[in-house]
């Protein structure tokens, strides 16, 4: 088995939601933080090229927050959807990827008010963006 496809099996097994968290002082903490990276597969025919993305949303409420960590698998899924398929190329350049993100909080929002009625995510980060 190749060692990338181990390693991609390992993170799913861990794959989750991070615990609700306070700020240091107490405080609503706006950023839910998926504990997990994503991995998706890129569309090249000459060898297997993968995106893995780590991200935290930012939400506004902690019913928010309730919403994203109890639709975690929804959005783990639409963010699958979202960047699985595309061209390394597309991925791989800086000036796209404000447009991915973009793309991804329209996807992720839309998911969320169909499931709950709350689009619950204002905005996502990426705090980790990697094309092997």
């Amino acid at each position: 088995m190749h060692p990338l496809i181990k390693w991609i099996a390992a993170l799913a097994l861990l794959a989750g939601t991070a615990p609700l968290a306070a700020a240091p002082d107490g405080s609503f903490d706006p950023y839910v933080a998926l504990s997990a990276p994503v991995v998706v597969n890129l569309a090249n025919p000459q060898r297997a090229t993968y995106l893995q993305i780590a991200a935290d949303l930012q939400v506004e409420s902690e019913t928010d927050k309730e919403v994203v960590n109890s639709h975690m698998p929804v959005i783990r899924d639409t963010l699958i959807m979202v960047f699985s398929g595309r061209e390394p190329s597309e991925v791989r350049e800086a000036a796209n990827r404000e447009a991915l993100r973009e793309e991804a909080l329209v996807a992720l929002r839309e998911a969320l008010q169909a499931r709950s009625g709350r689009p619950a995510v204002n905005a996502i980060y990426f705090s980790s963006f990697l094309v092997q």
